[in-house]
């Protein structure tokens, strides 16, 4: 599994390595990127301590097997003799008592004798016992495997033999148990994943990563600029988050019209990424409420700072329903062109009650859209069939000084 992990995730930093190269990699979650890595270092540090603990052997910490197990050892073959051929401290205590590594010769019953290493906690009264030289008993945690756990206190009957052997303990020296690869495991005990496979899973996770820009890559192989390509995904990633996209739109329409009860504004704000309302407080009141939407909620609901007075009453509406709010972000995208100069941010759109003049025109409301750059704004007014009804501002020579000019002139 770590290797599986490994693979999948190496394969997925080096497609983000790829498109960070082409600027391709913004789109995707951020913890994508900090998962892949945590997954990667992790999985590179636990295959590092398993190859330590597989090089090791039996060289781990064991715990005293309980009496059942003891039993069941018994009963299956798995109790030895051993004969303790060196004695070290590591270094660590627990309740006073050392964690000592053992050397030993093994004599099994099912075979040949062999030499491996165990730790264990030992109890500073039994430290005599575990002496090189002397015999001991051992359990074999597993028929065909060296490791072995020390027996502290063996039953009655294994502690005659121990004391009353012959043979194990003349043995100084025996070969380590060197385990046979199997065609599921090697040498260590580890599970064999043939090579291919972690390719292929390398390989899958670097298409995985590149899976959400394959458009973008498409355009580069048919020869496309990377930077060309890099900022038309930007811009298109700005819009699926502006409030003008067409989908986006309509859904905070929705939600304006239910926090409002009712579809009738005087005034509707989209920008990049947030909008606001003005609606009647109730669909025949002269009083109005601000709303306000961001992040795909309304987020509030307020009376509004300047109430309508004078000639702004009895209160003129639109409906909400009668506009092509699909239509507003074709409208934003003529400005930039129309005023002859750079955005910084994405223009916002005003749909309102219409102006005086206009209202005799008998509109049932205006749109206007309205942006600003370094040196320039400009804005253009709009009927509801998209038809020009005012401009203003545009840098000189734009088809927005141009109109202001001749109607000034």
């Amino acid at each position: 599994m770590i290797r599986i992990l490994r693979s999948l995730s190496v394969g997925f930093l080096l497609g983000w390595l790829l498109l960070a190269a082409l600027g391709l990699d913004g789109g995707v979650p951020g913890w994508w990127l900090a998962t892949a890595l945590a997954v990667a270092i992790s999985s590179i540090i636990l295959s590092t301590v398993v190859r330590s603990l597989a090089a090791a052997g039996g060289s781990v910490l064991r715990l005293a097997p309980s009496d059942d197990a003891i039993a069941t050892a018994e009963r299956e073959g798995r109790l030895h003799l051993a004969r303790v051929l060196d004695i070290s401290s590591t270094g660590t205590q627990i309740n006073d008592n050392p964690v000592a590594e053992l050397r030993l010769v093994v004599a099994p019953s099912t075979r040949s004798a062999y030499s491996t290493r165990t730790r264990a906690l030992i109890d500073q009264v039994r430290l005599p016992q575990f002496q090189p030289g002397n015999v001991v008993v051992v359990l074999q945690e597993k028929a065909d495997q060296p490791a072995v756990t020390l027996v502290q206190s063996p039953p009655q009957s294994w502690r005659d033999r121990a004391a009353n052997d012959t043979r194990v303990g003349r043995m100084d020296h025996a070969p380590e148990w060197a385990q046979e690869a199997t065609s599921t495991r090697d040498a260590r005990g580890i599970l064999r994943i043939p090579a291919v496979v972690l390719v292929l899973l390398l390989v899958v996770g670097f298409a995985a990563r590149l899976y959400p820009v394959r458009a973008e890559l498409t355009e580069i192989l048919a020869g496309a600029s990377p930077s060309e390509v890099a900022d038309a995904r930007t811009l298109r990633l700005e819009r699926a988050e502006s409030t003008l996209d067409p989908a986006r739109a309509q859904e905070v329409i929705d939600d304006l019209v239910a926090e409002a009860g009712h579809t009738r504004f005087t005034k509707v704000n989209l920008g990049s990424t947030t909008a606001t309302g003005t609606v009647p407080t109730t669909p025949d009141a002269d009083t109005t409420d601000e709303i306000s939407w961001r992040d795909g909620k309304v987020t509030a609901r307020e009376p509004s700072l300047i109430q309508p007075s004078g000639g702004e009453l009895p209160l003129q509406t639109f409906d909400a329903a009668d506009v092509d709010w699909a239509g507003l972000q074709e409208l934003a995208d003529r400005l930039p062109q129309q005023g002859g100069f750079e955005l910084d941010d994405a223009p916002s759109v005003t749909v309102s009650v219409p102006s005086r003049a206009s209202a005799e025109d008998g509109l049932p409301y205006q749109i206007s859209v309205w942006g600003s750059g370094a040196y320039h704004d400009a804005s253009v007014t709009y009927d509801p069939d998209g038809n020009v009804i005012g401009m203003n501002g545009g840098a000189a020579g734009s088809e927005i000084a141009a109109w202001v000019a001749e109607r000034q002139g």
